[in-house]
């Protein structure tokens, strides 16, 4: 996997370089289609993480709705970094900070479930 990462980065770095040389304009688009080839890339071994940590909440017992949270945040913070990177490299790095300000926002709103949850049980457990 590693291996594939790097080949498609490499040549992804060698095609920007060429093109910031030749049609600077079509540089970005070039960044961000590396990028995009790499995430699918990366998306099927996540599907397997994704269905190993499924197999560990249902032996636990954890509600379903705060793994899919978990993986939400994960999922927003991931495509945040990614989104401001690729602003970056646009060489728009005000819009990159207040786009990961506003995602950590986002993950901040929807960490409150977990956080409701965490309560309900440490509760329980005071409770019992």
């Amino acid at each position: 996997m590693i291996f594939k990462l790097v080949g498609i980065a490499i040549i992804g770095v060698i095609v920007v370089s060429l093109l910031k040389s030749a049609k600077p304009e079509f540089a970005v688009f070039a960044t961000i289609a590396t990028g995009v080839v790499m995430v699918v890339t990366m998306l099927s071994a996540l599907q397997n993480v994704i269905l190993a940590f499924d197999d560990i909440v249902q032996k636990s017992g954890i509600d379903d709705g705060i793994f899919t949270a978990v993986l939400k945040i994960i999922g927003v913070g991931y495509l945040t970094e990614y989104s401001a990177s690729v602003a970056n490299d646009a060489g728009c790095g005000s819009i990159a900070q207040k786009l990961q300000f506003g995602g950590k926002i986002v993950i901040f709103l929807m960490s409150i479930s977990i956080v409701a949850a965490l309560v309900d049980v440490v509760s329980a457990l005071v409770n019992v």
